[in-house]
Order: C-alpha cells, then structure tokens, then sequence
C-alpha cells in the first residue's frame, strides 16, 4: 500500500505537476465529534508543532484518552478512512487545525498540521503549512531524506524531527521529476518562491 501511494504521488507529478492536497476530514462532516465548550475560554493561546506533540496531544497516546476539547486549540473532531490509517482532523471554530494518523492501533502516530492555522517555532521564526519553502532549506540542520519502497520514492526533509513536503500543486515539471529522482535532492535553486510548503508533520502518513 505504502509502494502505491509513493509511486501514485511520482506520477502525478510527472503527468501533471501535482494537484491541491485535500484534508483528510474535508468530507465527514456526518460524522463529526462536537464538544460543548464555554466562551470565552481560558488557556494557551499559542500551540506549535514539535517533533511528538501539539499542545497536550502526544504522539504514542491513547486517541481514546484524548481531551474531547481543548481551549483555544480544538473543539471539533472529524474521523475519516484512508488506505492506511483512521484519520482524525481537529478543528477550531470549523477551521482545520491538524490531522491525527492511526495506524489501526488506536495510538496517535503522526500529527500533521492542516492549513496554516498552526505552525511550526524555529530560530529564523514560525513556518507554516503554505509558506515558500525556501524557509525550511535555511534552517539550520535541516537534511533531506528520500523516503522510498521498492523503485519508488520522494524526498522530504527533516528539522528536529518534523517532516516538511513540497506542495506540489503548480510546482515545475523539472522539479517534480528531481522530487522522484532517488539519485540526489533537488538543488537549493529549482526552488522558486512559487515553491510552497504543503507537508509538516511528525512522520508520514503511510
């Protein structure tokens, strides 16, 4: 399953140049888990990603052990299926906030952010699902990692622990192709400020 999504995502890009990434809970909205929350409400106002957790969410917890509701983060929950994992999008005054992945284990397994409702803090400042990727080339430390199955890949990279992808919606043929090219990343100069983050997250969701 994992060999199809990657090479699905390859050809994609070489057929097309990508297409606009959908939330995974953009079409459950029947089966949406509403929690009744006070207003106004006390707490953090500010949540960032980290390389386990957003707020009190933790990767390797209980999904059923989760707060239904958390002040100023998420008051809304939208289960979905997907071919490899039960996903659940947290929302906030029905804005999509982040995605939990379950890989049938009922455990949280990866978070990834949704929109750019949330970010990421880092020395150079906050990084967001949307900004020009060029930001997450200048962080310090940052490396690239070829996530491949078979004869099938493409490259993400990776800043203290987090996962960051290239939306590949309106991205250049040339660059799809050096995304999918397992030999080397793509240079520091095939990305434009077209070229917009469209992936954060503690891990992949496959």
């Amino acid at each position: 399953m994992r060999n199809l999504y990657i090479a699905g995502i390859c050809l994609l890009f070489l057929a097309s140049c990508g297409s606009n990434k959908k939330s995974a809970g953009a079409d459950s909205s029947d089966s949406a888990q509403t929690a009744q929350m006070e207003s106004p409400v006390a707490g953090p106002t500010e949540f960032f990603l980290t390389h386990d957790s957003i707020g009190p969410v933790h990767v390797g917890e209980q999904i059923a052990q989760l707060p239904e509701a958390v002040a100023n983060l998420y008051d809304v929950v939208l289960p979905t299926e997907t071919p490899d994992a039960m996903a659940y999008t947290y929302l906030l005054a029905d804005v999509p906030q982040f995605t939990i992945y379950d890989f049938m284990e009922g455990k949280v397994d990866v978070i990834a952010l949704e929109g750019n409702a949330r970010a990421v803090s880092t020395p150079d400042g906050q990084i967001r699902v949307g900004d020009e990727f060029s930001k997450v080339l200048a962080l310090k430390g940052v490396e690239s990692e070829w996530e491949s199955l078979d004869d099938t890949g493409i490259w993400y990279w990776k800043w203290n622990g987090l996962y960051f992808g290239v939306d590949e919606s309106g991205i250049s043929e040339k660059l799809g192709e050096a995304l999918c090219n397992g030999q080397k990343p793509p240079r520091a100069a095939d990305f434009t400020p077209d070229v917009k983050i469209g992936y954060i997250a503690t891990g992949l969701p496959f």
